[in-house]
């Protein structure tokens, strides 16, 4: 049957190969066996569930987290000629009613559904009388408690086993450690599944991470290099969205909102405004992104600390899903420590759960203050060895130098002793500097001895030292409401044992900006000018059809045709991403102004 699998690679999708284990997860469904498949963020995960669905005779169920993505799933599908709906609450009765019949009819080959809807006994019902040949589960590192975006609806799909015993089943995820995939396998109740584990590595994006210092600033400036691109800058509350907004849309910046606290209209405009349009920024918490799948997102900025390694590697791999360079850029600074921290403090867990919580949160740190290269770190985090340095991280592209601070380090925690441990990194620093603030005045703390003895040394490398005493146990927080410092279990070592501490900085900055060391896009043989033209009828095509351009056509298949420069269907077939029915449906359109272009260019 795997013949058949290419002959649905080439006729539907336009591909003319699969990518590392796609073969085989297409394989192991094949023969009914269940399956995991762990792909980076734009590795073709779908592709290994849709390519099975149209071999088999029977229904694919495909298990969704997020409502909002699944009409642009479905329709992405229809375009290609596939019969696939989706069955959730945003849909009017009488059009989920016509759905739902269509599937009970045998009229549809996919279904999305969201994990919820399962819980309905009419949805049920229509498992038990359809002829389901696989159930997918996308995003299925919601499925473990030990995942860094558990959904308790999600903890229910085990039971898919008791309605459907003889069905193969498929989880798919872009991020899990260990403990996690074993979960997975755990709570769906996989059968000696077939798991499948690609490489973290994406290798196509720069780590570029930076202490804050006036981050609007520093992001203005980062932008700065990436005019007329699209991208996604994370910030961590939805006032922080707002203002950065607004900010951007002063300089000039085609920059829309998105947050849990705008209406549905405005988040669903600004989500469709992201898919169809070029040029346009996304100011958004962490709400925004899951399931997105424009694939020329060249950056991903956030203005603030990721709460864990996981999040990050997700959201900065909405960057570059195209293949071509990308950059993830962050600045952070204790501020976001400290709210992490607090917003863990403040959340339901418990025990053992809120201890690896906080983990992760001292790993995510521990990957910003890292001088070594990034990708190691990331990659290693997720228990794969990176062999050499990366050469595209910010600690690649930096020298670094080793500085004896142990002066000041016994000056900061000699500070915070003799201040009674009770106030922020702000406060100590202003003591150090010889503030004359009032409310320091008033406490009699310029009498202190160590009052103005880091009169010399700036704020902001006050603010180094800080975040490396934290990082490294010296320092700790005793309130993490109110911020206040106090000496941690290794400050002894530094203030009585003669222990050194030193930090390491930059020599020199990255060599020129990433603009000016981005890849480019092979384009031996291709015409500039035709290549405008086809994105042009793109564009107007995507409007008409009012579905985002890139599920027309891909960047890289414009630039095939303007390669190849087919002169029929049969040669238009032959262009990367060109399936039967976008052949039959686009060849009219595009043909012409190849032709037009070849004629013009006797």
């Amino acid at each position: 049957m795997i013949d058949k699998a290419y002959d649905i690679l080439k006729g539907v999708f336009g591909y003319d190969d699969f990518r590392l284990n796609q073969k085989q997860a297409i394989e192991s469904i094949l023969e009914e066996r269940d399956t995991f498949v762990l792909m980076p963020t734009g590795g073709g995960k779908s592709l290994c569930y849709q390519v099975p669905a149209l071999c088999l005779d029977g229904l694919t169920i495909v298990i969704s987290p997020l409502i909002s993505l699944m009409k642009n799933q479905v329709d992405a599908l229809k375009i290609n000629g596939v019969s696939a709906e989706y069955l959730n609450s945003t849909l009017d009765m009488d059009v989920w009613n016509e759905i739902y019949q269509n599937v009970v009819d045998g009229n549809v080959k996919m279904l999305y559904l969201s994990p919820e809807g399962l819980a309905s006994q009419k949805i049920k019902n229509l498992l038990k009388i359809s002829n389901v040949s696989l159930v997918a589960v996308d995003e299925a590192h919601c499925v473990s408690q030990w995942g860094h975006e558990f959904r308790s609806d999600y903890m229910t799909l085990g039971s898919l086993r008791d309605l459907l015993p003889n069905t193969p089943m498929m989880a798919l995820t872009a991020t899990a450690d260990e403990k996690v995939r074993q979960d997975i396998v755990t709570n769906l109740r996989f059968n000696n599944p077939l798991e499948l584990v690609s490489s973290f590595d994406r290798s196509n994006i720069r780590y570029e991470i930076k202490p804050k210092d006036n981050g609007m600033k520093q992001l203005l400036e980062f932008l700065s290099n990436h005019k007329g691109e699209t991208g996604i800058v994370y910030c961590g509350t939805r006032k922080r969205v707002d203002q950065v907004c607004e900010k951007l849309r002063e300089k000039g910046r085609n920059a829309f909102a998105y947050h849990a606290g705008l209406s549905d209209e405005d988040r669903s405009m600004a989500q469709d405004k992201f898919e169809k349009e070029e040029d346009i920024i996304i100011v958004a918490t962490i709400a925004f992104g899951m399931g997105i799948d424009k694939p020329n997102v060249r950056f991903v900025a956030h203005m603030g600390l990721s709460k864990n390694i996981e999040s990050y590697y997700q959201e900065t791999g909405r960057a570059g899903r195209d293949g071509e360079a990308a950059v993830a850029w962050m600045v952070f600074g204790l501020d976001d420590l400290v709210r992490n921290k607090g917003f863990l403090d403040r959340s339901d867990a418990q025990g053992v759960y809120k201890e690896i919580a906080s983990a992760k949160i001292d790993s995510m740190l521990s990957f910003c203050e890292l001088t070594t290269c990034r990708r190691k770190y990331l990659l290693s985090y997720f228990g794969e060895e990176y062999p050499q340095d990366c050469g595209n991280c910010d600690c690649c592209l930096n020298d670094f130098e080793t500085h004896d601070a142990t002066l000041e380090a016994k000056k900061f925690l000699s500070t915070v002793f003799r201040t009674g441990q009770t106030f922020g990194a702000k406060y100590i620093i202003d003591v150090l500097r010889g503030s004359k603030d009032e409310k320091l005045l008033s406490r009699g703390h310029d009498q202190l001895s160590v009052y103005g003895i880091g009169k010399d040394t700036p704020a902001k490398e006050w603010n180094f030292i800080v975040r490396n005493l934290l990082f490294r146990e010296v320092l700790q927080y005793r309130s993490l409401e109110y911020r206040t410092l106090g000496l941690g279990p290794k400050a002894v070592g530094i203030l009585k044992e003669g222990e050194s501490f030193e930090v390491n900085r930059p020599l020199k900055k990255a060599n020129g900006s990433f603009n000016k060391v981005r890849k480019t896009i092979e384009k031996d043989g291709v015409h500039d000018v035709l290549v405008e033209k086809l994105t042009d009828k793109r564009s107007a095509l995507a409007k008409e059809l009012k579905v985002p351009p890139y599920q027309v056509f891909s960047n890289k298949t414009l630039i095939d045709m303007a390669s190849l420069l087919p002169k029929d269907e049969v040669e238009f077939l032959e262009v990367h991403g060109v399936g039967e029915k976008k052949c039959q449906k686009f060849a009219n359109d595009f043909l012409p102004i190849i032709a037009e272009f070849n004629q013009a260019s006797l």
